[in-house]
């Protein structure tokens, strides 16, 4: 739009800035990519943030997934978080899904136990993570998508810690919480996953590595919530890792491992 106001505004100027106008129009074309052309005169999507419509960002790269799709080579119970549609509303693996680490109150040790969930989850998902460091911004459901210390894309998913004195969703027995907000793309009526959200509770974590054994039930803490990112929701079988109420398990089940073999194996957007 703004090439087009400039070449007609141009035009009521002298001939000699004709040719200007021209040059400075292919300048500006050469800045939409092909997504853009082939969308040509279809609206883009928009979301608010903090009273502001914002166009929704186009993805960067090839629509190429970073990592090889997981089989699944094992069937059980499962659920997804966004399952409305043709099929569950995924990340792009086409995209590294970046995240960081606020470790703000972290228990001593547990961060190990952090990346080592990350893994188990990129494993099984084959979704390519990426860490971007550590943050001082609180992990929390209330965050804005977009943010300007992240640059100009979506907020990475952020791994935080509070306790059930500051954070009332950590109440009680509850030792983690986890999700992501589900997002059109830059076109159409497809939609991602975005923005992740990880709150541990630390005074449980803590509380869990001081038992024997205590390290494997703590990663499979952040491997649940984790699970909830990438879309998966909860199951009533209490052999799978994604039962509400996990005490003994330190692995994923064989549910879990073909619902994660799915949500890694979404669209990419673009292609």
């Amino acid at each position: 739009m703004g090439t087009w106001l400039v070449r007609s505004t141009l035009r009521t100027l002298a001939t000699l800035l004709v040719a200007v106008a021209a040059v400075w129009a292919f300048a500006a074309w050469r800045d939409y990519t092909v997504e853009d052309l082939r969308h040509f005169g279809e609206p883009h999507n928009l979301v608010r943030v903090g009273g502001e419509e914002l166009r929704i960002p186009r993805p960067e790269g090839p629509a190429v997934r970073r990592l090889p799709a997981v089989a699944a080579t094992t069937t059980g119970a499962h659920t997804f978080m966004f399952d409305e549609g043709p099929g569950p509303v995924r990340y792009d693996p086409c995209r590294e899904l970046a995240w960081v680490l606020n470790p703000t109150g972290m228990p001593d040790a547990a961060e190990p136990l952090v990346h080592a969930a990350v893994e188990s989850v990129q494993r099984a998902t084959g979704l390519k993570f990426a860490f971007g460091g550590t943050t001082t911004e609180e992990a929390s459901f209330d965050r804005d998508l977009f943010q300007e210390q992240y640059g100009d894309g979506f907020a990475p998913i952020i791994i935080g810690f509070a306790t059930g004195e500051t954070n009332k969703e950590l109440e009680g027995a509850v030792t983690g919480i986890g999700g992501s907000s589900a997002v059109y793309a830059a076109y159409g009526d497809e939609q991602f996953l975005r923005s992740g959200t990880v709150i541990l509770d630390a005074d449980d974590i803590d509380r869990l590595m001081s038992f024997e054994g205590g390290d494997a039930i703590a990663q499979a803490v952040v491997q649940h919530e984790l699970g909830h990112v990438v879309g998966l929701g909860h199951i009533d079988d209490e052999n799978e890792l994604m039962h509400p109420q996990n005490t003994h398990l330190t692995a994923w089940g064989p549910g879990d491992l073909e619902g994660l073999a799915v949500v890694g194996d979404g669209p990419c957007e673009g292609e």
